[in-house]
């Protein structure tokens, strides 16, 4: 029989780095909803500079995030995560005090280099500050706050007017550098520092197969969740009038559903962990190409639900447990490439796919690429959960 989950003793730095993600996931969701109209309609700029601004914003986070990782396992977590909040603390803010493009690229860049700076880093600290058997609940409830975050900040942001983008600005960077502020007040977890160089770790990290494999297969789940931003909002329109409940009803899903799905798959192999939710998707997937309607839609977003939490803090925690201890953070920030290949191809193929195809086989495809993660799962015989032991590392 399994034993009662509990959250209650985590630790004081577990949930400290859990509140900060909260406030981290509400600050940005407040905010971000208004760069485009308030740079379209306040400004003047065209919408493709808006998306330029918005694709850098997400290639300098996601693309970096490995490099902030190595970073991370040579200076410490705490001080990169604090230089990060303090970065995206100035891209934000400066958002609101320039019109001009160089300088508005600049600050997008910076606030998504702060987030490639603070997240393998708090990460890799929750980690450290986590008992490896408690691992799964710490991942769970991050999961659970991260979507309330979502949902939370842009209800939040309903109170601003695109008029109010100046002091939106101000209130999200200080928000962050109070992030920053707070970082300080966490633990100092040991940090044992490499001597080998950053290429070396990226040949070191290439090697585990089955971990890269487990990123690969991630890829797809992260470009169906895409469509929750573009395609299933026009089907919700459809059949709905409306599509501002998706998310909130997401949130709702996870935030019910996180322990009981965390009491009932808690010792279930990885296989299974990767493969069941994969049918699920493709499943409803495959029924909605046949019928576009409310049910069918509801269904999809309960298995993206599902997905979301079988599939993302059960992989955080099989990180956890098989990267180096000098190498937790590079692992964590190499591990987001899943995010960043399969949500990019998912922002830029979605809505290409969906306007080239009858939507019934576009949802048809989509359930069709969940096949391939579940091939690949499959032909893995054996998915290596030992730490890998590595040389030349010494305590910092």
């Amino acid at each position: 029989m399994l034993k009662k989950i509990s959250f209650s003793n985590l630790g004081t730095g577990t949930w400290l780095i859990i509140i900060i993600q909260f406030i981290a996931f509400f600050t940005f969701f407040m905010f971000v909803p208004f760069i485009s109209t308030y740079f379209v309609n306040q400004l003047g700029f065209s919408l493709a500079f808006v998306g330029t601004v918005l694709s850098l914003r997400i290639i300098s986070q996601q693309g970096l995030m490995i490099f902030g990782g190595f970073l991370a396992d040579r200076f410490g977590y705490k001080q990169l995560a604090v230089t990060g909040f303090v970065c995206r603390g100035i891209g934000f803010a400066g958002l609101g005090l320039t019109n001009q493009p160089i300088l508005i690229i600049i600050a997008a860049i910076l606030s998504g280099l702060g987030g490639a700076m603070f997240s393998p880093a708090l990460k890799a600290a929750l980690t450290m500050f986590t008992p490896p058997e408690r691992s799964k609940e710490a991942f769970s409830m991050m999961n659970m706050v991260e979507n309330g975050g979502t949902v939370m900040g842009p209800l939040v942001g309903l109170f601003f007017k695109q008029e109010d983008f100046f002091i939106m600005c101000l209130i999200s960077g200080f928000l962050f550098w109070l992030i920053g502020f707070v970082v300080l007040f966490l633990p100092n977890p040991p940090v044992l520092k490499r001597h080998s160089s950053w290429i070396q770790e990226t040949f070191d990290i290439m090697r585990h197969k089955s971990f890269i494999l487990l990123v690969i297969s991630l890829m797809p789940f992260h470009f169906i969740y895409q469509q929750l931003y573009l395609t299933f909002p026009i089907i919700s329109e459809k059949v709905t009038g409306s599509s501002s409940w998706i998310f909130s009803f997401i949130t709702i899903n996870i935030i019910l559903l996180q322990v009981p799905i965390l009491h009932w798959f808690k010792n279930h192999s990885m296989k299974t962990i990767f493969i069941l939710p994969y049918i699920f998707i493709g499943l409803s997937l495959f029924i909605l190409g046949y019928s576009e309607q409310l049910l069918p839609l509801i269904i999809v977003l309960v298995s993206i639900s599902f997905g979301s939490m079988l599939l993302l803090p059960f992989f955080q925690d099989y990180v956890a447990e098989i990267a180096p201890k000098e190498s937790l953070a590079a692992y964590f920030g190499f591990s987001n490439m899943a995010m960043g290949i399969g949500g990019s191809l998912g922002n830029l193929l979605g809505g290409v796919l969906y306007d080239l195809l009858k939507p019934e086989w576009f949802w048809i495809i989509l359930s069709m690429i969940c096949i391939l993660p579940i091939i690949g799962v499959t032909r893995l015989k054996h998915i290596n959960s030992k730490r890998i032991i590595t040389k030349n590392v010494s305590i910092k």
